[in-house]
């Protein structure tokens, strides 16, 4: 049996962010005018600037982070860049159609490309790494799952080609004894805090302002656009976008829209060269498990392994407090479902244990629209928003420059946004539907 987690040398540290030399800028002190008013220094927030600055160069532009800009949900990220919209496909398509479903899912398919583009065009050492991952499945209901994913992607004309392998075959790809069926499915990794802080360096060499540790206290309507109150200063610009992800829900008219709910991640020590051995592992893709609440896993460049994912926690009123980072149940039961994957790891540590939240839409797609005039907003990646918000950022250009698109009018832009019910119904039902889900696949 494998060891249990126990004081990792780094508990509660971020890997990606671990021994970086990033420091958070300083604040906006003295007011400011300009064009376009960008708050939440995530990716969302940060490829709008980008895109709004290779659209119109003439553009004002200012972002405003409460800390360090790539720092929370973008920068505590897997690391898994997937052509994934939201949770669930046969959903969508259920929902809004298979045209609708198609369009979207080839948009995000773009999206990947052009990250691996970005990165070399501008040089940013993020470990961009196109390579296929396997959504991988440890029971026949997961099979089955797969199969008709397989099956629904193919049908929407996917840019990326997927392909069903049998037990045996997906054990040559990942030896683990865990492993009954797989699809291999195009998609990269990537250092996810890298990239946010090279794209970072990148906008601000184009000129785009951009403050750190400035939080927006209040946003108002001005008879030319809005006025953006920070700690020591304000803003007022024409337009304003609202991208804080899982604190979006702190913003007026965003409370019911959108959930943080807290997802975890350990990180071993480098593996030695006797123990990689151990495993067949030869193109060292990710994984990830079929099912709701599923684990991930995936070799870093400095072959360590990142474990992640499993039970979602969500608590009352929407609590996001620091003590929230460390959760030893959550990352008992990761030791303990990596133990299921690899028993022949069992001398494995973890050196980093951490979580983050994401910000989960009641329908499980991300939304970006208008909410006023000359205010818009994008949330709700739902877990999937490396490559999801890279396309957000170009919905969110067009919708600034008031541009009728392709992009405009994909399913998730301006369109209908089911609310959740108030408290505490709302970590009532939750805490109920995810017994249930996690009781269920139990029994599978």
């Amino acid at each position: 049996m494998g060891e249990t987690v126990t004081a990792p040398a780094r508990r509660s540290r971020i890997f990606w962010q671990d021994g970086s030399a990033e420091a958070a800028g300083p604040p906006l002190t003295e007011s400011v005018d300009c064009d376009v008013c960008i708050i939440g220094g995530g990716f969302t927030g940060l490829w709008t600037a980008y895109f709004l600055r290779q659209t119109d160069p003439s553009l004002r532009i200012c972002v405003l982070d409460s800390g360090l800009a790539g720092g929370a949900a973008s920068g505590t990220a897997d690391g898994f860049v997937t052509p994934t919209i939201g949770k669930d496909l046969e959903q969508i398509v259920r929902g809004h159609g298979r045209q609708a479903a198609a369009a979207a899912c080839d948009a995000v398919g773009r999206s990947i490309l052009e990250i691996g583009r970005f990165t070399r065009r501008h040089r940013v050492a993020a470990d961009y790494q196109a390579k296929n991952y396997l959504m991988v499945a440890t029971t026949a209901v997961q099979a089955s799952r797969l199969r008709r994913n397989r099956d629904l992607t193919a049908s929407l004309g996917a840019r990326f080609e997927t392909t069903l392998l049998d037990a045996a075959q997906a054990r040559q790809r990942i030896g683990s004894p865990a492993i009954q069926a797989a699809i291999v499915t195009g998609g990269a990794t990537v250092d996810p805090f890298a990239l946010a802080r090279g794209l970072l360096a990148t906008i601000r060499g184009q000129g785009v302002r951009v403050y750190e540790q400035t939080p927006a206290r209040h946003v108002d309507r001005t008879a030319d656009g809005y006025r953006v109150t920070t700690p020591q200063a304000r803003v007022d610009a024409h337009r304003v976008v609202l991208a804080t992800s899982a604190f979006q829900h702190r913003l007026p008219g965003f409370r019911r829209q959108v959930l943080p709910v807290w997802s975890y991640a350990m990180v071993s020590e480098p593996l030695s060269t006797e123990q990689l051995d151990r495993l067949v592992w030869p193109r060292r893709e990710g994984l990830v498990e079929a099912k709701s609440f599923l684990v991930c896993g995936r070799l870093t460049a400095d072959n360590r392994l990142l474990w992640g994912g499993g039970m979602a926690r969500y608590h009352l009123g929407r609590d996001m407090g620091a003590g929230r980072v460390d959760d030893r149940r959550v990352f008992t039961d990761l030791r303990r479902s990596f133990d299921r994957y690899f028993p022949m790891w069992h001398d494995v540590r973890f050196s980093h244990t951490y979580g983050g939240c994401v910000d989960i839409t009641r329908d499980l797609v991300p939304h970006f629209g208008t909410a006023a005039p000359g205010l818009l907003y994008g949330y709700g990646y739902c877990g999937n928003g490396i490559a999801a918000s890279h396309l957000g950022g170009k919905v969110l250009c067009d919708l600034v420059l008031g541009r009728d698109t392709e992009l405009t009018r994909l399913f998730f832009v301006d369109g209908r946004e089911p609310a959740f019910p108030p408290e505490p119904l709302t970590f009532l039902g939750v805490r109920a539907a995810s017994r249930l889900i996690e009781f269920q696949e139990r029994l599978r």
